[in-house]
């Protein structure tokens, strides 16, 4: 984290690294195996096998719209793109995509896409061959959502040296893994309760998700609470080598976390840390029976306080251990795990270096880290053509409730009031037509007249063909 008084004046290279999804694929012979068709907001290429570990792949863009891949929600990169261009005063002849060839090597604004299927550590050492052949003295700020997170964290811990780091800022990181990785590896990914079995025996094979288990004794048993790796083969029978790849996961992560600290105490922290608390997320697993349940609760052993999560990674796992006494360096947002990409605060908060070394007033990236925030229960991705209930909390920083006046949704034209249950609301999703929706959520009339507002996105998905 030193820097020299000539680097201090220089411009900084600004690094996208997208999560995992998050990345377009091309075969060996350049066809586009997996991307998200702008126009229709689907899945390019819906062959689960196109993406299976034994096909050489090279990513060559970041995800650029919001899309349904196998029914699931896709984040798109362009409108972040877009402000970080726009903040930062550059044109595009000034920005750059990560890739074989070293095109514009004096770009300021550089997209690293990767090949998501690989596993972090992997996928640090192709940044910082990036980065070794971009940088040519000049710091270096990372922008990354989800696991691209992991990845820069990685890099920083164990491949950085001789770089200066000017900021590394990571939006709804999974330090300590998510259930949501568990509940996919072993009960499958599934939609509106039916498994999906093609996608997941190819997940299955992939390394980046083993690194995104949870990486602490999250699984409730009747002993106790255990790893992930120390799950009984008959729960994880139908996954190859489970144990011994999720214990090795464990134990990358665990290195991961130690030289962070000890890398942080030397050098100081860059991290920055965007989250969101203000959703319902799967955090809790119990066994029972040879059976894992993963549910949306407050696990026994987690503190009231860090409850929820942004809806795919649990709030207590997007900060790494080594920040829990440093919450100077978290930033709360009220959008969900995709939407993060698109807050006004991180766009403001980045654009702070187009002209020179970010300043203290403008670290914080606003005041969104207090204050009544929303807590909604929607998932990513719903059924098509059908209602749907929506869970809504208003709460206060401590997470205690917050009475309001009226809380209302907003989606595809349709405007929509909700009902009080109890310290609770409920609000009817409407049915909508295939495709990925904005929606709106606001409470109003909350203590002082003030309100509260939660812009995000669904996908409505077909059931057929499943």
């Amino acid at each position: 984290m030193s820097q020299s008084p000539s680097s201090s004046l220089l411009r900084p290279l600004v690094v996208l690294v997208p999560g995992i999804g998050g990345s377009v694929l091309a075969d060996a012979g350049g066809r586009t195996v997996y991307d998200v068709n702008a126009s229709k907001g689907v899945a390019r290429v819906l062959d689960p096998a196109a993406l299976a570990v034994d096909k050489e792949l090279r990513a060559t863009k970041p995800i650029r719209s919001y899309g349904i891949a196998f029914k699931q929600l896709v984040t798109g990169y362009e409108n972040l793109w877009a402000a970080l261009v726009q903040g930062l005063g550059l044109s595009q002849a000034e920005t750059a995509v990560a890739g074989e060839r070293l095109v514009r090597p004096n770009a300021s604004l550089l997209a690293f896409p990767y090949d998501f299927r690989q596993s972090v550590a992997h996928t640090a050492e192709l940044l910082d061959r990036e980065l070794r052949r971009r940088a040519q003295g000049r710091p270096v700020v990372l922008v990354a959502h989800s696991m691209g997170g992991l990845v820069a964290a990685w890099w920083w811990a164990f491949l950085s040296d001789g770089i200066e780091v000017r900021e590394i800022v990571t939006l709804g990181t999974p330090y300590r893994g998510a259930a949501k990785a568990l509940d996919v590896l072993v009960n499958r990914l599934s939609f509106s309760g039916l498994r999906l079995s093609g996608i997941t025996e190819v997940i299955r094979e992939w390394d980046s998700v083993f690194d995104l288990l949870p990486h602490c004794r999250v699984v409730e048993e009747r002993e106790g609470h255990c790893y992930p790796y120390e799950l009984p083969s008959a729960v994880t029978s139908d996954i190859p080598d489970f144990a011994v790849r999720a214990e090795r996961a464990y134990a990358a992560n665990k290195e991961l976390h130690k030289n962070l600290e000890e890398r942080a105490s030397r050098e100081g922290n860059p991290l920055t840390l965007y989250y969101s608390q203000g959703h319902a997320t799967l955090s809790r697993t119990v066994l029972e029976s040879d059976a894992l349940t993963v549910l949306k609760e407050l696990p026994s052993w987690l503190p009231r306080e860090w409850d929820a999560g942004d809806g795919t990674v649990p709030m207590f796992s997007a900060i790494p251990q080594f920040l829990e006494g440093s919450a100077r360096a978290w930033h709360r947002l009220p959008q969900k795990h995709q939407g993060l990409v698109e807050a006004d605060a991180v766009a403001n908060h980045l654009g702070g270096y187009g002209l020179r070394p970010l300043s203290p007033a403008a670290r914080g990236g606003g005041d969104e880290s207090r204050g009544t925030y929303l807590c909604v229960d929607l998932d990513d991705t719903v059924a098509a053509n059908e209602e749907h209930a929506v869970a809504v909390k208003v709460l206060d920083a401590d997470g205690s409730s917050v009475v309001a006046k009226d809380v209302g949704l907003l989606v595809a034209g349709h405007r929509v009031r909700g009902e009080r249950d109890g310290e609770s609301w409920k609000v009817t999703l409407p049915p909508l037509d295939s495709g990925v929706h904005k929606v709106t959520i606001q409470a109003v009339g909350l203590p002082g007249g003030s309100r509260t507002v939660l812009q995000g996105r669904v996908g409505a998905v077909s059931c057929e063909n499943q």
